[in-house]
């Protein structure tokens, strides 16, 4: 097992690079009453990874529209049209304990929207979807570091 060392909250061992899953759980939890995507199974599947993301490349997160600039369309899709845009945020890193918020990175980077087709009546079809290409994205991420540590060695 790999050791990413001590919690600065817990004291308990990380279980990614200064990433806690307890103690992330617990921010992620205390933040759910402050967002909705609009649809509950949504909501579940996103509040599921956070609770329990081992670190940080496995969380997904709901972004209010207004976050996104620069947006173009590019093709419709099974259940909506896809779209890329820039997003000012960046993705969630880790937890910042001066500041008792998330540290982001890659702000102003391009993302994928999809928008949904009548997404008050989403399906188990499309949250599988979701499912897949988070689990693809993951095994890319993986891959690429993979390929990288050994063609440092």
């Amino acid at each position: 097992m790999r050791c990413y060392g001590i919690c600065k909250e817990c004291e308990q061992e990380n279980t990614g690079f200064e990433w806690c899953i307890s103690c992330n759980a617990i921010h992620f939890k205390q933040n759910f009453k402050n967002w909705t995507s609009g649809n509950d199974d949504i909501d579940k599947l996103i509040q599921e990874t956070q609770i329990s993301a081992i670190d940080s490349y496995k969380v997904l997160e709901w972004i209010p529209y207004n976050k996104f600039y620069d947006i173009e369309y590019v093709v419709e899709g099974g259940f909506g049209k896809v779209y890329r845009a820039k997003w000012n945020d960046g993705y969630i890193d880790s937890w910042d304990y001066k500041n008792n918020d998330w540290r982001r990175c890659g702000s102003n980077e391009f993302v994928i929207l999809k928008s949904l087709n009548n997404s008050e009546n989403v399906t188990f079809k499309f949250i599988n979807e979701v499912k897949t290409i988070f689990l693809v994205y993951m095994m890319t991420i993986l891959n690429m570091i993979l390929q990288i540590c050994i063609s440092i060695y």
